[in-house]
């Protein structure tokens, strides 16, 4: 049985420019995220309106869900982003 490496098949993409590129749109989801919140806060504050306040809180609640996600993500890609940046992974991945 042969022991192949496997290969980086999308060759208009680099592995590390992919991980850089979903480094910096996670965070700045998790950046638009933090103000759509402090925007719903901000009205949440200004209503009295039962009905309206029962509407942006449920959007409130799905803000906040995904402001949870891309945390989440976005700490996860760059930890990814990061140790594919070290020069043993630089190496690892660069072209033949």
């Amino acid at each position: 049985m042969e022991n192949q490496k496997p290969q980086w098949t999308m060759t208009e993409h680099s592995l590390l420019a992919i991980a850089t590129e979903m480094h910096s749109h996670f965070r700045d989801l998790q950046s638009y995220y933090k103000i759509a919140k402090g925007n719903l806060l901000s009205k949440l504050e200004s209503t009295s309106d039962q009905q309206e306040i029962t509407a942006i809180q449920e959007d409130l609640h799905d803000v906040e869900e995904k402001l949870t996600f891309f945390h989440v993500l976005n700490n996860s890609i760059s930890t990814v982003d990061t140790v594919l940046h070290t020069p043993k992974m630089i190496t690892e991945f660069k072209k033949p």
